[in-house]
């Protein structure tokens, strides 16, 4: 049984979430004014507190604010009357567990006390105010760190909303997982989730993929196409690598943000469609609109709720557990008994810098599992920053070769194209007929596809 308070003075939203209450068999005290509701939570321990957006005497904001300075654990959840992007980010900076719309149907209200008494700590339990996040993964994202645990409230927070997103951080941080994790959490939860990656994509193919195009358009159009955005009508699109798009295209997108209408190529009008966008970049982007490469009006339009994932060597206590998890992961699929990590290999993967983050270390428990022979992984099986088969030992210096370099660089470049060589080779100033043969020579194969090998 939990015991919940109720702030503020909506009959309608005491009588939902009480209905609620009483079916789960839960207590419900009721706080008519903030300065109420700061003197209940300090002579009883609530599991939850559900607070109106605008009091009597102050603002949900203040609550969430005065019990963070108090220390005290309760989770707030702020209850708005329009979801905006802004006013969510900042109750989440304060402290608040969520900041949601207010229900206006007895199912909303028993859903959202369901989802947030679920996640929320047990003061019957005393768990302290700042009480490590949940062992299980948060759609995908993992982390336990103080920065993890922020980014996993922001983007429990903009979920809610309908606005678009912007996703920065260094290639392999796990851009794509954000943005899926958004989605999932979103009303849109049951509706199309389409990614795709801007710079994988030819240009003169970019406006047909996103917007479609009819028969006859073009070379080649031989049937009507719907685009992504069609495509995912009433749902979501993430658009990685958005700063790779060309002005051209960057105008198009600003056009439909603007409008929400799409126009095929070849086609005479314009359709709506119902999309919710969250783009991602690697870039700078304010770097990048200085010098005339990025639209400074589409940039500003992309960053209404801007989530930025930090590197992995920023938050190193998260290496253990990611660690843990992408092991299990692999000695699962692979039907081999391997329990853990070697003391020396921890050691190893604590000092390695990862300029490659996450991606970087779930590539190397990887193979680390395929090559591992007994029940841990030790430091003969990892390859960090070094040629594949020569491991780093635990007091030599990490001096990469010459080769190792040019095999880093490539994959560098082919990550931040998608795996698409045809535009890694143009990059890199090789010929494709080159590329495949020097991956051929590093024993490097793409991933997987939909089946495919890239």
């Amino acid at each position: 049984m939990a015991q919940l308070l109720l702030v503020g003075a909506n009959a309608r939203t005491r009588e939902l979430f009480g209905q609620a209450a009483r079916e789960r068999g839960d207590d419900v005290e009721v706080a008519m004014t903030g300065d109420d509701a700061l003197l209940r939570c300090e002579l009883a321990d609530f599991d939850l507190v559900l607070c109106e957006e605008a009091l009597l005497d102050m603002g949900a904001l203040d609550v969430v604010d005065e019990l963070g300075r108090a220390g005290a654990a309760r989770p707030v959840v702020v209850l708005s009357d329009d979801g905006a992007a802004e006013r969510a980010v900042e109750a989440m900076r304060l402290g608040a567990r969520d900041y949601v719309r207010r229900p206006q149907e007895a199912v909303d209200a028993r859903g959202l006390l369901a989802r947030m008494l679920a996640s929320a700590p047990s003061t019957a339990a005393s768990a302290p105010a700042h009480a490590s996040a949940p062992r299980e993964p948060f759609a995908g994202i993992i982390g336990d760190s103080a920065a993890m645990r922020e980014l996993q409230r922001l983007v429990s927070t903009v979920a809610e909303t309908d606005s678009t997103v912007l996703v920065t951080g260094e290639t392999g941080t796990g851009k794509d997982l954000v943005g899926r994790a958004i989605h999932a959490a979103s009303r849109r939860r049951d509706r199309a989730f389409s990614a795709v990656n801007a710079a994988a994509i030819p240009e003169t193919l970019l406006e047909s993929e996103l917007f479609g195009h009819r028969r006859g358009s073009f070379t080649g159009a031989v049937a009507n196409k719907k685009g992504l955005f069609e495509q995912a009508h009433r749902g979501t699109v993430f658009l990685d690598e958005v700063a790779e798009m060309p002005l051209m295209m960057q105008a198009k997108l600003l056009r439909f943000l603007q409008t929400g209408e799409i126009q095929p190529v070849g086609a005479e009008s314009t359709r709506y469609v119902d999309v919710r966008l969250v783009a991602a970049t690697n870039k700078n982007l304010e770097r990048e609109v200085e010098v005339g490469r990025f639209r400074e009006d589409l940039y500003y339009r992309l960053a209404v709720i801007p989530v930025h994932i930090p590197p992995l060597r920023e938050r190193r206590e998260d290496i253990v557990r990611l660690t843990d998890y992408f092991l299990e992961k692999y000695a699962r699929a692979a039907g081999k008994p391997v329990r853990g990590v070697s003391p020396e290999a921890r050691r190893l993967l604590d000092r390695h810098d990862w300029p490659g983050n996450v991606r970087e270390l779930e590539n190397a428990i990887e193979r680390g599992v395929a090559l591992c022979r007994g029940p841990e992984i030790t430091p003969t099986e990892l390859t960090l920053g070094v040629r594949a088969g020569r491991p780093v030992s635990a007091i030599e210096p990490r001096i990469a070769s010459l080769e190792c370099v040019e095999r880093n660089h490539i994959l560098h470049t082919l990550e931040h194209v998608g795996w698409n060589r045809k535009r890694a080779a143009e990059i890199l100033e090789i010929s494709t007929t080159t590329l495949w043969r020097r991956l051929k020579e590093f024993g490097v194969e793409g991933p997987v596809v939909d089946g495919r090998r890239a």
